[in-house]
């Protein structure tokens, strides 16, 4: 029997579980350790309120790339609700309820035993000569053969203040008076969903989002897919010829076709490559430089999401401001915001009752909060990639300890591996990950 223990049960640990447990390998073992009460509710999914949508389309949203039509046909017939009206394959469903799929994956297996969920939290991993001990924060521990990080993404950490709200944590929105004004610090996906989540409370005081470049995503739209050679691509180039063929490349395809958003769906499949043949210093400038458009561009929102976006700027109840916070200064019960605004000399203050902290996820995993990585990094059993977004891995998924070897017992997948891969925060990219380290498992089970 070939013990697998997978510690997170978001959605980087759900679909790896679901992907060894298909073949019903007689000899597997598969365990999860999950400190929060259900399954898939991490980051992206935790989320009650209708209103969060996924940022995909249903049609690609199945956890088996092989069974395309898989999260499809499920929203069609067994869902719980999806309000009025059968879903489209272009639909985009909410996003709890795709928690509801994530949890309906494993639900079969953990009713006949073959997969065990403990409900805790996972502290310490040590690789021994013939397995791997897993400690938690009472004492106790288990033994399996191989472990797997899939801890998720994490937020960046910030000092407390009364005002200010973690806007990575799917928490009901604060006590406030209705018109009350908001600030929030980042103008990306986290940001759309706290305006919506306020939108939706009934909130009616102003909201205005911050960051340096002042870009909101773009809107999905429907659009006709478009090749492209692997040949074309300047793997290995330096950024700024890359970014000159990416550019060349959206322009072409948006005389051609009417929308750049093809030119950058065509090059997802090629999107890993391309990072990883990135010399250092280039990725360095990339997330200096250019990584607030390639966020815009690339991580789009559903139409409806966008649309109420857009009505709430027409009122006036929403607005952006370009420029970078310089700091708070606290007042009245609230804050004063003070922002150097782009391309002006200007120092203008927003007072805000209460400031969302929307910013992108951590970008040192030295800083991270979470016990087992920092367990891992400072035990030498794991290192931090070259970029220290998260963990360093192999093509393969295993770890690699701060010797440089590679473990062979101890794997990471999802968004902790992102400095390595860059794109493994969405489900078909991670839904990837998850098939290649289920088929690694099942070779040798």
């Amino acid at each position: 029997m070939t013990g697998i223990v997978i510690v997170g049960g978001g959605a980087s640990g759900v679909l790896l579980a679901a992907h060894l447990l298909r073949k019903r390998h007689p000899s597997l073992a598969v365990t999860i350790i999950e400190q929060r009460a259900e399954l898939g509710a991490g980051v992206a999914y935790a989320t009650q309120d209708p209103d969060h949508l996924l940022n995909v389309r249903a049609a690609n949203m199945s956890a088996f790339s092989d069974q395309p039509e898989h999260f499809f046909q499920w929203l069609r017939t067994d869902a719980p609700s999806f309000g009025d009206g059968l879903p489209e394959a272009s639909s985009f469903a909410p996003r709890r309820t795709y928690r509801d799929y994530l949890q309906s994956l494993l639900a079969p297996h953990l009713a006949d035993g073959r997969l065990r969920l403990v409900n805790a939290r996972a502290v310490a991993i040590t690789e021994t000569s013939d397995g791997v001990s897993v400690a938690f924060e009472d004492g106790a521990h288990i033994i399996a053969d191989h472990a797997v990080v899939a801890t998720g993404n994490e937020g960046p950490k910030l000092p407390l203040a009364p005002w200010r709200h973690n806007g990575w944590n799917s928490s009901p929105v604060p006590d406030l008076p209705a018109g009350a004004p908001v600030a929030i610090i980042g103008t990306g996906l986290t940001m759309v969903d706290w305006v919506l989540t306020l939108l939706h409370s009934g909130h009616r005081g102003p909201i205005v989002a911050i960051s340096t470049r002042g870009l909101t995503p773009h809107a999905h739209r429907a659009i006709s897919p478009v090749p492209l050679d692997a040949a074309t691509v300047p793997f290995g180039e330096p950024l700024s010829r890359t970014t000159r063929w990416l550019r060349r490349w959206a322009d072409r395809i948006e005389a051609e076709s009417g929308d750049w958003r093809s030119a950058i769906d065509a090059l997802r499949p090629h999107t890993q490559r391309l990072w990883q043949t990135l010399p250092l210093a280039a990725k360095r400038r990339f997330l200096r430089h250019a990584r607030p458009w390639w966020d815009q561009h690339r991580h789009r929102i559903a139409p409806q999401a966008a649309e109420k976006l857009a009505h709430a700027r027409r009122t006036g109840q929403f607005r952006v401001i370009a420029g970078r916070v310089q700091g708070f200064a606290e007042r009245n019960g609230g804050v004063d915001i003070i922002v150097a605004t782009r391309g002006t000399r200007e120092r203008p203050t927003v007072f805000a009752r209460a400031v969302f902290e929307c910013r992108g996820r951590a970008s040192n995993v030295h800083d991270t909060d979470n016990t087992l990585l920092r367990s891992l990094l400072a035990t030498g059993q794991a290192r931090s990639d070259a970029l220290n977004l998260g963990l360093d891995v192999t093509g393969d998924y295993a770890l690699i300890g701060q010797s440089g070897d590679p473990s062979g017992r101890l794997h990471a997948i999802g968004p902790v591996t992102s400095g390595v891969f860059w794109e493994v925060t969405a489900v078909p990219d991670i839904r990837i990950q998850a098939a290649n380290l289920a088929h690694k498992f099942l070779r040798v089970a």
